[in-house]
């Protein structure tokens, strides 16, 4: 039974790093690094979103009086990011 490894992508994508150009490798990884950046940027954008939705649905809640009755002021209440890295544990 094999394991997988010989013929995985990154097995093969190793073997042809070797062989290929420095300048060829070069344009490739400058390629994936844009890839990268537009995906985190994208991620971002989302996580933007996301924050602002949860603030208004806050607010919302707020609004209608269904406060916890928490003791913290609009003005101690930690930044949008605080609260979604305290949420996701970070």
């Amino acid at each position: 039974m094999s394991s997988g490894r010989d013929g995985s992508p990154r097995a093969s994508a190793t073997r042809t790093d070797r062989d290929t150009d420095p300048e060829t490798r070069i344009a490739e990884l400058e390629r994936e690094n844009e890839a990268l950046r537009a995906a985190v940027e994208k991620q971002r954008r989302e996580n933007e979103r996301i924050v602002e939705r949860y603030e208004r649905l806050l607010e919302r809640e707020r609004s209608d009086g269904h406060d916890d009755g928490g003791s913290t002021t609009p003005d101690e209440s930690p930044g949008a990011a605080e609260r979604v890295a305290r949420f996701l544990g970070l």
